[in-house]
């Protein structure tokens, strides 16, 4: 992805039992990623561990910019499909299988999220953007019903601070 991240949405398929991760830029591509639940979770762990980098999902949901963003109802926006003018890995998108990530200069977190044969899509979030990502995760594991995941990693994570 190499322009600027417009919106992000998570919704679930039940006849999958995935959730497809859509990504647009401002431009107008659309990158589709289907995440079973073992990415999901691999994915959840990632973002958590690069939130407590930043002081945990308390700090980064009190930033001014996060609070800019609620104000302006992202979670309220409807996704905008019809703005999509080209879909650079396919209409039906590809199934996540590894992900990559790493701090850029300026702070903010490059998520590489590959694909197992061909290219995957690069998502570069600064600190409100990757709280909004974990959020929507969240919410995609609720509607799923995936939840007892997110459960089980916090279960995890607790026993590891004992």
């Amino acid at each position: 992805m190499n322009d600027k991240l417009n919106q992000m949405n998570i919704t679930y398929s039940s006849k999958e039992d995935r959730l497809m991760l859509r990504v647009t830029t401002k431009s107008g591509e659309e990158y589709r990623v289907w995440l079973t639940r073992r990415f999901t979770s691999l994915l959840f762990k990632v973002l958590e561990k690069e939130m407590d980098k930043l002081g945990g999902i308390s700090a980064l949901g009190n930033k001014q910019q996060t609070r800019q963003m609620f104000k302006s109802g992202v979670f309220d926006k409807q996704f905008e499909k019809e703005k999509s003018v080209s879909f650079p890995l396919g209409e039906q998108g590809f199934l996540a299988f590894g992900i990559k990530s790493a701090n850029n200069n300026d702070g903010s977190l490059r998520l590489e999220l590959l694909s197992e044969a061909g290219p995957g899509v690069t998502i570069n979030l600064n600190p409100s953007l990757l709280y909004m990502m974990h959020n929507l995760i969240s919410q995609g594991l609720i509607k799923a019903e995936w939840q007892h995941q997110v459960t089980e990693i916090q279960d995890l994570n607790s026993q590891k601070v004992h």
